[in-house]
């Protein structure tokens, strides 16, 4: 994480990001697509030390948007 201070307020911005985990995770529907494509669960975290942990993701592997395959009004809670 790099922090830069303006005068009295301090901006802090992910650093350099890697993915750790990228694998399949099935077909299903990309809202943004408009077809079923085929979804990668991905995981990705700062190459440097961070408060921050990895970040998981379901993305469509044509078009790259998270969680395209869920609906208005839906979530996702992550188990880990």
């Amino acid at each position: 994480m790099t922090c830069e201070a303006y005068g009295n307020v301090v901006i802090c911005r992910p650093g350099a990001m890697e993915r750790i985990v990228d694998k399949t995770d099935g077909e299903r529907w990309c809202f943004k697509c408009r077809e079923v494509r085929e979804f990668r669960y991905t995981v990705d975290r700062e190459i440097q030390p961070s408060y921050y942990g990895p970040n998981p993701a379901i993305r469509c592997g044509v078009c790259q948007v998270t969680d395209a395959d869920l609906g208005f009004g839906r979530v996702r809670e992550w188990d880990g």
